[in-house]
Formats: structure tokens, sequence, C-alpha cells
């Protein structure tokens, strides 16, 4: 079987409601679907805290052994999916998380790389996702808040060989449904299986 972390947040500050908190919800019902397609799927919410997103991500990747990993996180003010191509080593020192801390310092991690590129199908997700009807874009800016930071840890580490990143709008008016939100991740899913068993032929023949 192909382990494969699924992740979304809750609530934060200016966000009382986090659709990828319920899109978890639904991906945790759906694991006997993906069970037979070969993929173990395992989903979590992350805590939106600074301090504890590190260690928690760490904790996750020791206890799975995830082959894949796939970050869903909320972009409240985009009308549509953004594939995220990369994570970048800053964080706003102004922006609270859930528990009204403040980051730190302006860098997630000091002296890490500047820039860390998704481990992802990310042109392969965005064109299925397109085929699909789904407004979609390619993104090069995951932000400077927990989104960032989360894709950050993982592709830094790293803990899985395949990592990336997508963030939703909130679902409404001239924007996708929650029902497409789901949709998109199905298939952001099954796009990476198949390129994470690519490069690991004992997958592949599992």
């Amino acid at each position: 079987m192909l382990s494969f972390l699924v992740t979304g947040f809750g609530a934060f500050p200016g966000a009382k409601y986090n659709p990828t908190m319920d899109l978890m919800a639904v991906l945790a019902r759906r694991k006997e679907r993906f069970a037979r397609l070969g993929i173990r799927l395992e989903t979590r919410v992350l805590p939106v805290s600074y301090a504890e997103i590190g260690p928690r991500l760490a904790t996750l990747a020791a206890e799975i052994h995830p082959d894949a990993i796939l970050h869903f996180g909320l972009a409240g003010r985009r009308k549509w999916i953004s594939i995220e191509t990369r994570a970048i080593n800053r964080l706003h020192e102004l922006n609270p998380d859930a528990d009204g801390a403040y980051a730190r310092a302006a860098e997630i991690v000091s002296d890490g790389p500047r820039v860390l590129r998704a481990r992802a199908p990310v042109m392969q997700i965005a064109a299925a996702l397109r085929r699909a009807k789904v407004a979609t874009r390619l993104s090069q800016d995951a932000g400077r808040y927990l989104c960032n930071a989360a894709f950050y840890h993982s592709l830094l580490k790293p803990h899985a060989p395949s990592v990336g990143f997508i963030h939703v709008p909130r679902p409404g008016f001239s924007r996708p449904s929650f029902a497409a939100i789901v949709k998109s991740a199905e298939i952001a899913i099954l796009i990476t299986a198949v390129a994470t068993r690519r490069f690991q032929p004992s997958k592949a023949r599992q």
C-alpha cells in the first residue's frame, strides 16, 4: 500500500470556518475507497500554531512514514483552487496564530534555504482539475502564514518523497463549491499517488 498523509487546518483569526477541516472529515470516510486503489490514506487536522506546526509534522512523519504528503489550506480571498509550486522561508510577524501568538522570527528555519520547490506533479494536477471544470491556477506564493510554514517544513526534512500543497477558497458564489473542493482533493491524491509510484517501483508492484 502507498502511505499517503493528507492534512487540513482548523479555524484561525479572520477565518472562523475553515473548509479544509471538513474536507479531512469527508476524505476520512472514504478511506476504504482509496484502499481498494492501493492507497492507505491518513487524514489529519494540523494546529494553526507557530510553535506546534514543525514538531507536529515531524511526529506524523515518524508515525505514518508517508510516501506522499498533500497539505490543504484556506486562501479566503482567492476564487480558485491554487496548486502551490514552492514554499518560501518567510513568516509574517504581524499575523497571530489560533492561540494569539506571533511568529518569533521572520524565517521559518534560521539559515534555511530561501525557496523549496514542490515535489508533487503540480502541472498534472492543475491540468486534471481544469479538465474537471474546476477553476484552478498554479501559484508561486503560498503566503507567509502557517500554510507556507507547513509546506516548508515538509519539504525541508524531507518528511516524504512527494510533497505538495493546495490552497482552496471559501466555497460560495463565483467560487468552487465544497463538492468541487472534495472532488479536486480526490483527483490530486490519485494523480500524486500515480506519480509517486513511478519513482518507487516496489510500490508500483504492490
